[in-house]
């Protein structure tokens, strides 16, 4: 019940306002499913040391509107934006670079700071995802200082159990999402 109720305040305080007598939770390894009316919802439940932020699928009923999004969760007296404009998001699994980073683009909503990833591209992400046999990187090449920074590291276990139960739950198969 302590993780539903974690879980369910910090969803909530991203993307829905609701009580947990109306949401249904699961979760596996290092990643949880909640499903709040008819959207289902599969996040990170935590990064590695030394980095932050949470990963966030969302799916409407029958896996329509798919979205794909990096959380950045600053840290204690942090102030202004982790990135600057001219900075471009870096994917990684298990080492390797992705294409996808250049697919994903930042923002600023009443949440914080945030990189989203192109709806059409999501299908990708979940079978890269499901493929990880160690973790995901969201990194950043920040331009005006030559460097790249990394910003969350997760863990892929318990991904795949996750974006299943998602998909019972919202039915759809995760492996064969509808066009956006």
């Amino acid at each position: 019940m302590k993780a539903l109720i974690l879980a369910l305040s910090t969803l909530s305080s991203l993307v829905f306002s609701t009580s947990s007598a109306h949401a249904d939770y699961f979760e596996h390894g290092n990643w949880a499913t909640v499903k709040i009316g008819q959207v289902c919802y599969v996040y990170s439940l935590r990064s590695a040391k030394d980095t932050s932020g949470t990963l966030i699928f969302g799916f409407l009923e029958k896996g329509y509107n798919a979205s794909f999004e990096y959380r950045y969760t600053p840290y204690p007296g942090e102030t202004g934006s982790p990135w600057d404009q001219e900075d471009y998001v870096v994917l990684s699994v298990d080492g390797s670079e992705s294409w996808l980073g250049d697919e994903m683009t930042t923002g600023l909503d009443s949440h914080g700071d945030f990189a989203s990833l192109t709806a059409g591209f999501v299908p990708e992400m979940i079978a890269m995802i499901r493929a990880a046999t160690s973790n995901v990187e969201v990194a950043f090449d920040r331009e005006k200082l030559g460097e790249r920074w990394v910003y969350g590291l997760f863990s892929a276990t318990g991904f795949s159990a996750t974006v299943v139960k998602a998909g019972e739950w919202c039915q759809f198969d995760p492996a064969n999402l509808p066009a956006s």
